[in-house]
């Protein structure tokens, strides 16, 4: 939260996921707000999916350890400052910067990605089209495929 406010960007803030450490994260976003250290900062507990993707599209970058930015921030080519090592050892694309959990290295990244601007998109992870390619492969399949119930 430090390294964005420095950057001087409007943060859009997204509480965490019900994971492992995540009342610790949410503990320390009420304690920043409570100090009144959100100046540019909002706050949102939950977002449509709709609206995330579109945030996703226009962000100058995205940071955090969310597996949203590793997936998804590569087909959409969003700027990606991945912090810590909950991602580690998952295919990412050029989009993203792995930074440690240091302040200064957080800014640098964020400074360099926000200068990058969007990046090309990867599909390593798809490219949108699998419900269409398992309905081609389904409905060309010589087998007749029924759902059985054993008692």
């Amino acid at each position: 939260l430090e390294a964005v406010r420095e950057t001087g960007v409007p943060g859009i803030i997204l509480w965490p996921n019900a994971d492992a450490g995540s009342d610790d994260i949410s503990r320390g976003i009420r304690i920043w707000r409570e100090k009144g250290l959100d100046n540019k900062m909002h706050f949102y507990k939950n977002l449509p999916i709709d609206h995330y993707i579109t945030l996703m599209k226009k962000t100058s970058c995205l940071i955090g350890n969310s597996s949203s930015g590793i997936r998804e921030g590569a087909f959409i080519g969003t700027p990606v400052v991945n912090i810590g090592s909950r991602q580690d050892k998952r295919e990412r694309g050029k989009n993203v910067l792995d930074v440690s959990y240091n302040k200064k290295l957080i800014f640098q990244a964020l400074e360099k990605q926000i200068n990058h601007g969007p990046y090309k998109s990867e599909p390593i992870y798809g490219d949108g089209n699998a419900g269409k390619k398992i309905a081609d492969i389904l409905s060309n399949c010589k087998w007749k495929i029924q759902k059985r119930i054993s008692y």
